[in-house]
């Protein structure tokens, strides 16, 4: 039963529209193609709720050729259309080459980062990076991965207190303070 329509039964052409994919064994791509059910009418439930019957198509046949490599097949399940947008999509999803995630597969956007002629995604990129080119930090300076530039750039520096002499950890936006925190207190209270 259908029910895009806030929960009530619809027959929407959305909702009449079949797609399923043909499997090529040439090439392994799937092809995404669609027709449209007829509506056979419906029926009422006991409890009362209405819903719409489409009728799906299994006594027809149609022939395609694969939308990748072009071989031929007959006596495939029948269709109308040919989802031109769907399958470019699919043609041209990018693939991480470490972990082997798909543009499409997942609900969030991943962003994808070319390098060495490979692709990768963002958290991958980070580790390649990281495990070819050793990481410059030292005990006073920490050094992150910038995956935009794909180059270490500055995080934090130990800088002493000109006041008490203690180490601490500084942003790098941060260097210009000369004082703990506490040594700052005391000197504003005098």
């Amino acid at each position: 039963m259908p029910n895009c329509d806030w929960g009530r039964p619809c027959n929407c052409l959305d909702c009449r529209t079949n797609r399923f994919s043909i499997h090529c064994e040439a090439c392994g791509f799937d092809t995404m193609v669609s027709y449209v059910m007829s509506e056979v009418g419906g029926h009422t439930d006991k409890k009362g709720m209405f819903s719409y019957e489409f009728k799906e198509q299994t006594e027809k046949y149609s022939e395609i050729n694969c939308f990748k490599c072009g071989e031929y097949k007959n006596n495939v399940p029948y269709f109308e259309k040919i989802e031109v947008d769907i399958n470019n999509s699919r043609l041209n999803q990018r693939t991480c080459v470490a972990c082997g995630v798909k543009e499409l597969e997942t609900f969030r956007k991943i962003k994808y980062k070319v390098w060495k002629n490979e692709t990768f995604c963002t958290g991958c990129v980070e580790k390649q990076f990281m495990s070819e080119v050793p990481n410059p930090s030292t005990n006073e300076k920490v050094f992150k991965v910038d995956t935009s530039n794909m180059k270490y750039i500055l995080e934090k520096v130990k800088i002493p207190c000109n006041t008490c002499g203690r180490q601490r950890w500084l942003n790098v936006e941060n260097q210009w303070k000369k004082q703990c925190t506490s040594c700052y207190k005391k000197a504003l209270k005098r």
